[in-house]
């Protein structure tokens, strides 16, 4: 697996669960909290038409939004 990416906001329990779950099958990835980067809550909205966090990307790739526990 490459880069993974997960988006997030302050006080997301699904962006905290998503987060937990790479965490536990040791996936490493870089979070980027939209909450704290308004560019990049444009960006997710542009880019990949989401409009809730989570947002999962892999090598450029969206893998999911809005988190459903697979990951």
């Amino acid at each position: 697996m490459g880069d993974v990416v997960i988006y997030t906001k302050t006080g997301c329990p699904y962006c905290q669960k998503a987060m937990e779950d790479y965490r536990a099958r040791g996936i490493k990835f870089k979070e980027i909290n939209t909450s704290l980067d308004a560019g990049a809550k444009q960006m997710v909205k542009e880019k990949y038409g989401a409009g809730k966090v989570p947002v999962i990307v892999e090598d450029g790739k969206l893998v999911s939004t809005g988190y459903n526990g697979g990951g």
